[in-house]
């Protein structure tokens, strides 16, 4: 997989999510951050891309929605919900990753967190050959 592909397979991911609730989330894309890795022992790179709103109306809902995207194309989905305190709510997140049996470094990794605060959307892409630094 090549350095554009990656980047592109985590942007339409985390369009694909943020356009389950497109009166809650922006749809703009944010510039990625850059993360180095390794793949087969050599210089790699994973985009990481980040979205968050405050006081979402539906935690649970956005999660849910997320959850179900993701089911639907092939992740492992691992759920929890967590009691905070009065004033957070309860802590709503899924956790998504390629299922074991695929290759799962060629698939983004995605999760979402909620609480009647505030909501975000992590998507990292495919780790692929290449230095982070020059994507800084």
């Amino acid at each position: 997989m090549t350095i554009d592909e990656a980047r592109s397979q985590a942007v339409t991911e985390l369009r694909s999510v943020l356009e389950l609730a497109p009166d809650v989330w922006p749809q703009d894309v944010p510039t990625p951050v850059a993360n180095g890795c390794r793949l087969d022992g050599e210089k790699a790179v994973q985009f990481s891309y980040y979205v968050e709103v405050v006081d979402p109306t539906d935690p649970q809902s956005l999660v849910e929605q997320a959850s179900e995207h993701w089911t639907k194309q092939g992740y492992e989905v691992s759920k929890t919900q967590t009691e905070m305190d009065a004033e957070t709510g309860d802590v709503y997140a899924v956790v998504a990753r390629a299922r074991a049996r695929a290759r799962a470094h060629d698939k983004p990794r995605a999760s979402i967190a909620a609480t009647k605060i505030r909501a975000h959307v992590n998507v990292d892409s495919a780790c692929v050959v290449g230095d982070p630094d020059n994507y800084r």
